[in-house]
């Protein structure tokens, strides 16, 4: 933040002023609750921010990770990790870079921050949507209110923005003295990355952005579209796949006989030792989530035919276990503010019609935002960036959420956008240890980071798991 003063009037204030601002934006260190992490020589602390810039009494204490490097190289800038969701804890992924990633941090740090809103960053929860059952649906307007009311006792929900989360990274840039940041960004984290960008172009030497999403993007109008646009390459795929046409050769009727069926009653499974029924809406929108990976992708024959003989088996273990891994008090605040409130009527049918999603995720949705409190975004927010650093931006084939074409028409208007897309590859690097010559992913992108150079000839030998 930079701010002028034309009389000597206001020195004083100023002098304060700079003095609040370099409180906020210095690290805290404090020990690292893992033993992966301390044996890694991690520091873990906190960075503190004011909820409201305006209003700097309320604090906000970002959650902070700085994983080593192995071989510093002096001057070399940190790798920031933002992550997707909005709602999804960036510290979690600490442990990869300490571990499997630590190609990322050879030779320098790896900063991951918690979202204010997340993890252990004043995290936005709301318990009884996080908790529910993925076989029931999350709107329950009675949750929201409550939640809503829970929330808005700690928090000023106004204040829990793109906008606002782009501030907190470069307070954390400055609290580390990094003149320059790299970036690897993953899903909503790319949004977050083109804000970040716009606001503070000359911080960012270079940025990774994986499973690219415009900042324009209307979640979730369009995640009807692009599950269906994968399903019907899934399709395709095991047609042409010997093994799996041999084994599932009416596998197009065997679905649409599913989906009739579910339309005409739930069906009935033991789920964690309990009855419950399956019905059409929560079944699709569990379906959807599992296409997120090609681990689950290279799943969905075998599912869908397994449910076709009356046996949802298959189904169930491919359904989240556990609570959501999402914080969404925050998810609500940001999807509600920056995509359902410019969702118009009409665009509900338009984007849904013929898909086997139809309109059940998106008026879920919606009605959740009915009880959410958005707060005002401004419209030049949504234009993308027209200047960029360096970019590479890595796409995959089968992206569920954030198909090519996104990355393909972001990268056209820029000068140095790089977009590489990768055969068979869901939504982002999820599951690349189930792949063959996984690790090309990461060996692109880190000589990216590194090096400024797109190096690819490794795609040849990556490839996908079997068709199950």
């Amino acid at each position: 933040m930079r701010i002028r003063w034309f009389t000597w009037s206001g020195a004083f204030a100023i002098l304060v002023f700079a003095a609040e601002l370099h409180a906020a934006s210095s690290f805290s260190q404090r020990p690292c609750a893992s033993p992966v992490l301390a044996k890694a020589g991690a520091r873990c602390g906190v960075v503190e921010v004011a909820e409201n810039p305006s209003k700097p009494d309320r604090k906000i204490s970002l959650n902070v990770i700085i994983v080593p490097a192995l071989h510093p190289k002096p001057g070399a800038p940190p790798v920031f990790h933002l992550e997707g969701g909005p709602g999804i804890s960036a510290t979690q992924a600490a442990g990869f870079y300490a571990g499997p990633g630590s190609m990322y941090r050879e030779s320098r740090d790896v900063v991951l921050f918690d979202q204010r809103g997340t993890g252990g960053s004043n995290p936005l929860h709301c318990a009884a949507i996080e908790n529910r059952s993925p076989l029931e649906d999350e709107f329950v307007a009675a949750d929201l209110i409550a939640c809503r009311k829970e929330l808005s006792a700690k928090a000023d929900l106004r204040n829990y923005s793109t906008a606002r989360a782009a501030e907190d990274i470069d307070a954390v840039r400055e609290a580390l003295h990094a003149a320059q940041i790299d970036i690897w960004s993953i899903s909503y984290g790319t949004r977050l990355a083109q804000e970040y960008i716009k606001r503070f172009p000359t911080q960012v030497r270079r940025a990774v952005l994986a499973g690219f999403a415009p900042l324009d993007y209307k979640t979730p109008l369009f995640h009807a579209m692009n599950a269906q646009r994968v399903v019907d390459l899934l399709l395709f795929k095991c047609r042409a796949d010997e093994s799996c046409s041999s084994k599932y050769p009416k596998l197009n009727s065997e679905w649409n006989a599913v989906l009739e069926r579910l339309d005409h009653s739930p069906a009935r499974v033991s789920w964690n030792g309990k009855p419950a029924l399956i019905a059409r809406g929560p079944f699709t929108e569990a379906v959807r989530q599992s296409l997120t990976v090609a681990a689950g992708q290279r799943q969905f024959p075998a599912m869908v035919h397994a449910a076709f003989s009356g046996d949802f088996g298959p189904f169930l273990a491919l359904v989240r276990k556990g609570p959501s891994p999402f914080a969404m008090g925050l998810y609500l605040t940001i999807a509600c503010s920056e995509g359902g409130s410019r969702i118009a009527p009409g665009d509900v049918e338009r984007y849904t019609a013929g898909t086997f999603l139809g309109d059940y995720r998106l008026r879920q949705e919606l009605g959740e935002c009915s009880e959410w409190p958005p707060y005002e975004v401004s419209p030049d927010f949504f234009a993308p960036p027209a200047r960029t650093p360096p970019l590479l931006v890595m796409s995959g084939e089968m992206d569920q959420v954030a198909p090519p074409d996104y990355a393909e028409q972001f990268c056209s208007k820029l000068q140095d956008c790089h977009l590489v897309t990768i055969p068979d590859l869901g939504h982002g690097p999820f599951d690349l240890d189930a792949w063959r010559g996984g690790d090309c992913y990461d060996q692109i992108t880190t000589k990216f980071l590194e090096q400024g150079i797109i190096e690819d000839s490794c795609l040849k030998q990556m490839h996908p798991p079997a068709f199950r």
